[in-house]
């Protein structure tokens, strides 16, 4: 016997001689040190960067002229989301055919049976465009199909608008990085591999193993429950700071979401201080569900604006018991608002599912967190 053999021999004697909770911890421990070094020489893009050159992305699609130049611009925005959040590849990406997004379920089917999961949020933005019957290119299936060397120079032209170091933003660094942030969210190193579409042999005498219906079951839930912090309330954004004012006491803070959302918060000069906030800084906007206001209507009365922040969207669902209504809305950019109050008490009409409303909620009521 050779001393790898004897080495591998006495190694499984020890695990074997743990309790079950020490070797899960073990395993844990020796996966999540690993994350980083699975992915050799990547260069992180943090989520600042990330939020920019979703932004840019998107708001050049919304200021394009014309159809014939909106829609590719409209096809560069979903590879980049697929890339951002999916971590597909682009040869992937380009051959998707329409019916290979689920966005019931936020789920994207690529070749050989693999199933990609995507945030829900995520899926409800690309749904308008991807459904969009002249978004196919010249009839085709694939929507998505362009030449790859447009990607790339997309990639570097939104960069340098983002002020980002040349050569960072690219398809492989996108997808780097969505395994890196996967892996610091507590997902073991075979499980993101899973994510990946990278085929592991597993030999018999592995001391780590995983079962792959599983590994994706976690991610399914985990992604589709992901969030940019843990917190009580059910509406949180994200976004930069566009624009500060103060005004004595009180400060005003204008930020912006990635799907072109704006949103105001006023704070005390106290928390603004404690907070450090600048332009540019990103941060969480987070609304307690009983603070947000529906009225049965897509135009505020009389065209005033019932609050700072002030938006159109449909009812998604509507859930009832014997002491609240909790009212699910999607917004017209894919973002989902949730209010509540008590049975019978603030909702001026009953509310049912495809319903038009505007969602409003005011200043005071933002909370702003950094992550």
């Amino acid at each position: 016997m050779t001393n790898v053999e004897k080495n591998h021999s006495k190694l499984s004697q020890f695990l074997h001689k743990l309790s079950a909770s020490d070797r899960t911890w073990l395993l844990k421990k020796l996966l999540f040190d690993d994350a980083d070094a699975s992915l050799p020489d990547a260069r992180r893009l943090h989520k600042q960067e990330l939020l920019a050159a979703e932004t840019w992305l998107w708001e050049r699609a919304q200021t394009a002229s014309n159809t014939r130049e909106r829609l590719p611009r409209m096809r560069m925005w979903c590879i980049f989301l697929l890339l951002r959040y999916g971590a597909l590849r682009v040869v992937e990406i380009l051959h998707l055919r329409q019916k290979d997004l689920d966005f019931t379920q936020a789920m994207v089917r690529v070749s050989r049976g693999r199933t990609v999961p995507l945030p829900y949020v995520t899926a409800r933005r690309m749904r308008g465009i991807w459904l969009d019957p002249a978004f196919a290119v010249n009839g085709t299936d694939t929507p998505l199909y362009c030449d790859p060397s447009a990607i790339r120079r997309c990639f570097q032209q939104c960069g340098r608008a983002c002020g980002l170091p040349k050569g960072l933003l690219t398809a492989r660094t996108l997808r780097r990085n969505r395994a890196l942030e996967l892996g610091r969210q507590g997902l073991p190193l075979p499980v993101v591999n899973v994510f990946l579409g990278r085929h592991l042999v597993q030999d018999k005498n592995d001391i780590m193993r995983f079962d792959r219906n599983k590994a994706e079951q976690l991610l399914q839930e985990h992604i589709h429950e992901e969030r940019s912090m843990k917190t009580s309330a059910r509406n949180v954004f994200q976004g930069r700071i566009e624009n500060i004012r103060q005004e004595g006491i009180l400060v005003h803070v204008v930020l912006r979401t990635s799907g072109g959302l704006r949103m105001t918060a006023i704070i005390t000069d106290t928390s603004y201080k404690t907070l450090a906030l600048n332009v540019g800084t990103l941060v969480n906007a987070s609304i307690k569900a009983p603070w947000v206001i529906l009225l049965p209507d897509s135009t505020p009365l009389n065209n005033v604006l019932p609050a700072e922040n002030c938006y159109q969207g449909t009812v998604e669902q509507v859930r009832t018991d014997a002491n609240v209504v909790e009212v699910l809305v999607t917004l017209q950019e894919g973002s989902q608002v949730c209010a509540l109050c008590a049975n019978g008490a603030a909702f001026p009409v009953d509310l049912a599912q495809g319903q038009t409303v505007t969602v409003y909620f005011k200043a005071f009521s933002v909370i702003l967190t950094l992550d």
